[in-house]
C-alpha cells in the first residue's frame, strides 16, 4: 500500500483559502482529530482532516466546493477497515493525497456534536464564506476515547499529557450516554485503562466511569431479560448466572430510579419495564 503523506497546519490554511474562494454559501466547519491537534500545537502534521457539519445543506455545499477544487473520492483500495468503520458522510481527497473526512452531526456513528461542545469551540479561521472552529481538547479526547483505531490511543495520550479538565470529559460522556441510551462510559473507561497500562497515565475519572459503566451494563442486561419474559429474581439470576442477592439489589435500584416497576400482589414478585 502506498504511504500517505502528512500535511502541516500551513498546508491546511492554504486549503481553507482555496475552499473559501470557491464556496457559494456560508459554512461553519467543526474541526476535530489530528487537524485540530495541529492547531493546538500538539501535532506537527496530519494525513487527513476530520470535519463535523450541522446541516445537510452545509454538507452539500462543502462537497460541491471540494469537488470544484479537485477533490475526488479516494481509490477504494486505499481505504482501510478502520476508515470504513468511521461512517463518514463524505470522504474526498485532493491531488496531493490530502483527505477530507466529513461527518454530519454524528462522528463514527457514535458521539454527536452537542450544544455544550459548541460552547467550548475556538475559532481558527474566518473567510468570506468559510468559518473554521476547533473543538476543545476535552472533546477531542472524548472523540478519540470512544473509537477503535490504534492511532487514536496515541493521540489520546498526547491530549492527556497536554492537560485539560477531566471532569468536563466525564460530564460530556455521561450526557451523551443518557441522550443516546448507549453506554459510552464503558468505551471511554477501556481507553483510560489502556492509557494507564501503556503510558502510565492516571485519570481521576477512571474509577467513577467504571462504576457507572458497570451499572449501565447491568441495567441493559436486566432490561433485556425482563423483555424476554424473565421477570422474577430467581429466573433472571439463573438466566445470567449471577447470585440472587445481587439481582435483587440491582432490580430494586432500577425500581427506585423509576426504570422498572415491581408487582407485589403475589410472590414471587414480578418486574416489568415502565
Amino acid at each position: 500500500m502506498t504511504q500517505r503523506h502528512s500535511f502541516d497546519k500551513d498546508y491546511l490554511k492554504q486549503e481553507f483559502d482555496k475552499l473559501d474562494a470557491i464556496a457559494k454559501k456560508s459554512m461553519t466547519l467543526y474541526l476535530i482529530g489530528g487537524g485540530a491537534m495541529a492547531f493546538y500545537g500538539l501535532k506537527v502534521a496530519t494525513k487527513d482532516i476530520d470535519i463535523i457539519l450541522c446541516t445537510a445543506e452545509e454538507l452539500l455545499s462543502l462537497k460541491t466546493a471540494l469537488n470544484s477544487i479537485g477533490c475526488k473520492e479516494p481509490n477504494p483500495t486505499t481505504i482501510t477497515k478502520p476508515y470504513n468503520d468511521m461512517q463518514t458522510s463524505v470522504m474526498l481527497e485532493n491531488p496531493d493525497g490530502f483527505r477530507w473526512d466529513v461527518f454530519l452531526n454524528k462522528v463514527c456513528g457514535k458521539l454527536t456534536l452537542s450544544t455544550e461542545m459548541k460552547n467550548r469551540i475556538t475559532p481558527i479561521y474566518k473567510g468570506k464564506k468559510l468559518t473554521i472552529v476547533i473543538t476543545s481538547k476535552e472533546d477531542l479526547f472524548l472523540f478519540k476515547g470512544i473509537t477503535t483505531r490504534e492511532a487514536d490511543l496515541d493521540d489520546a495520550r498526547i491530549l492527556a499529557q497536554s492537560g485539560f479538565n477531566w471532569g468536563t470529559i466525564a460530564h460530556e460522556c455521561t450526557s451523551q450516554s443518557q441522550k443516546s441510551g448507549l453506554c459510552w462510559q464503558d468505551a471511554l473507561y477501556q481507553t483510560l485503562v489502556e492509557l494507564k497500562a501503556k503510558y502510565s497515565i492516571e485519570s481521576p475519572i477512571e474509577k467513577p466511569l467504571r462504576k457507572t459503566a458497570e451499572q449501565r451494563i447491568i441495567q441493559t442486561t436486566l432490561l433485556r431479560q425482563i423483555g424476554k419474559g424473565n421477570n422474577t429474581v430467581s429466573v433472571i439470576a439463573q438466566a445470567i448466572n449471577e447470585p440472587e442477592y445481587f439481582i435483587r439489589l440491582e432490580l430494586n435500584r432500577l425500581v427506585k430510579n423509576g426504570v422498572i416497576t415491581m408487582d407485589k400482589s403475589a410472590k414471587p414478585y414480578k418486574f416489568s419495564i415502565e
